[in-house]
């Protein structure tokens, strides 16, 4: 029984390899959508068949991606390098958010003023 259960979470963990098959998903949605808009907008009042061109050609496609070796390898590669990537937490994209925002404020402060006091030596030599 517990070799039941232990093949059947094996199967069940994908790992990353989840990714490679949700981009997949995602991608042939985005070229059914794509493909549907266009059609419907060369051949106006055919909604239901620019639904059916664009769903054929979203399921082409993935098959397609899955299909081509070199292009399932470079996906898988880069899935790879974005798992090893050490992503920061809340708390440091929080303070890096603030520390960006407080000195863009300072930057475009320093520069209003900077653009006022030239501005204003320019016009008294002018005139």
């Amino acid at each position: 029984m517990s070799t039941q259960t232990d093949t059947r979470t094996q199967s069940l963990q994908l790992g990353v390899q989840k990714y490679l098959y949700t981009s997949y998903f995602v991608g042939g949605v985005i070229v059914a959508w794509l493909v549907h808009n266009i059609v419907e907008r060369v051949w106006e009042g055919h909604d239901a068949i620019a639904t059916l061109i664009g769903v054929v050609a979203g399921f082409v496609a993935v098959v397609w991606a899955w299909r081509n070796e070199r292009f399932r390898t470079i996906s898988k590669e880069i899935i790879d390098e974005l798992a090893a990537v050490s992503w920061p937490t809340k708390q440091e994209t929080q303070t890096a958010t603030f520390i960006v925002l407080v000195t863009s404020i300072v930057a475009a402060g320093v520069i209003f003023f900077m653009d006022r006091f030239w501005g204003a030596i320019t016009e008294w030599i002018i005139k």
